[in-house]
């Protein structure tokens, strides 16, 4: 009997430490959250819209093939080496075309030769024709001679200027000044024609190719200016002008493509790069915006903040649709008035509903950083 009680006794202390254990919790779990408020920025901005890119070449870039066929037996810049107008890239075996050459030059001598004595023979024979001292139809042979010697030279000598530039053609040259973007031969290959050798981009200025809604492009001209960031470059920005607007929209995005001139002298921008755009308007517009952290998304994806309620202490989801970037700041087009109490940090931990206890409020730009250390203390 003894033991039986013992071990009642022991039950009952497990389980009134469980109980308070589940109190415990129960009571940590609704301890109202400490948060930091404040309201949404109401600020006069210049009209702006924000769009992504594509960094591109402002031309097509410059395919190289050579004219001629042969052995390649030198080639000089590879893929990102930069590269001036009239710099030799690569050469072919120039003997075919040496030897064709010197061929042809012979008979273009010779053509001379026979066309300079067709020609005096006709100058004399024409002389004594005017002077009646010969029958037409003798005159008509040294005539129809003279003709036919210079027929003969004139092809001699296309000929010859023909062998000259196909001589000239064994040597590929820049066309441009640019960057090797592609080399496709190497020495020992056969090249021709048929096959592209390089291709050489321009970096200096570049462009980024942006999509405008067609809900903005209203908005948007040919000389604006335009800020460009980039992932891929943190903590810089270009500047650029917008070149050209699309006179259609792509009939699968609805956007209108619009291409932006950068200057690019220290071509750190480079063709593919992902840019951010930010074209701005010639109008002075105020827009709502709140720190870029206090956005967060609900499980469907959908951009939100947490509004605090004062009457009830509480926090509840509201959906709102962003806009562009300012700083650390982000515009909030809808879904807000102004006049709310959004939750600035620690917002994160927080459900629709949750019970949260108010801080302190104040400057937004010190309140996050401020929120940040109280939550997670």
């Amino acid at each position: 009997m003894k033991q039986i009680a013992l071990y009642l006794a022991g039950v009952l202390v497990l389980t009134l430490s469980a109980c308070s254990r589940d109190h415990q919790v129960k009571q940590e779990v609704s301890s109202p959250i400490p948060v930091k408020i404040g309201k949404p920025l109401l600020k006069e901005q210049p009209e702006a819209v924000s769009v992504s890119g594509t960094v591109v070449s402002p031309d097509a870039p410059s395919n190289l093939s050579f004219l001629v066929s042969g052995k390649v037996i030198q080639v000089g810049p590879r893929e990102g080496d930069s590269v001036r107008k009239g710099q030799v890239l690569a050469s072919i075996d120039p003997v075919d075309y040496q030897l064709a050459l010197t061929a042809a030059k012979a008979q273009s001598d010779l053509a001379r030769v026979a066309y300079r004595r067709a020609e005096d023979e006709h100058r004399r024979m024409k002389m004594l024709f005017d002077a009646k001292s010969l029958a037409p139809n003798d005159y008509q042979k040294y005539k129809s001679a003279y003709e036919s010697a210079e027929q003969q030279y004139l092809q001699a000598e296309a000929s010859e200027k023909i062998s000259e530039k196909h001589l000239a053609d064994t040597t590929l040259r820049s066309p441009v000044d640019g960057f090797i973007s592609r080399r496709s031969v190497e020495p020992g290959q056969m090249a021709g024609p048929e096959h592209s050798a390089f291709e050489i981009i321009k970096l200096d200025p570049i462009e980024v190719n942006v999509g405008v809604p067609e809900t903005d492009v209203h908005l948007v001209h040919t000389g604006q200016k335009a800020t460009i960031t980039l992932p891929a470059l943190p903590g810089e920005s270009f500047e650029g002008t917008v070149r050209l607007i699309n006179v259609s929209a792509d009939s699968a995005t609805r956007t209108f493509m619009t291409r932006i001139s950068v200057p690019n002298p220290k071509h750190k921008l480079r063709i593919g790069m992902v840019a951010e755009v930010r074209i701005s308007g010639d109008k002075i517009v105020q827009r709502l915006s709140v720190p870029i952290e206090t956005i967060v998304h609900d499980p469907q994806g959908a951009t939100t903040v947490l509004v605090y309620y004062p009457g009830q202490n509480r926090a509840h989801v509201r959906r709102v649709e962003v806009g562009s970037l300012f700083g650390r700041e982000i515009e909030i087009k809808r879904g807000l008035t102004g006049d709310e109490s959004v939750i600035l940090a620690g917002q994160e931990r927080l459900r629709e509903g949750d019970v949260v206890s108010v801080a302190s409020t104040g400057d937004q730009e010190n309140e996050i950083e401020i929120a940040k250390k109280e939550m997670s203390k």
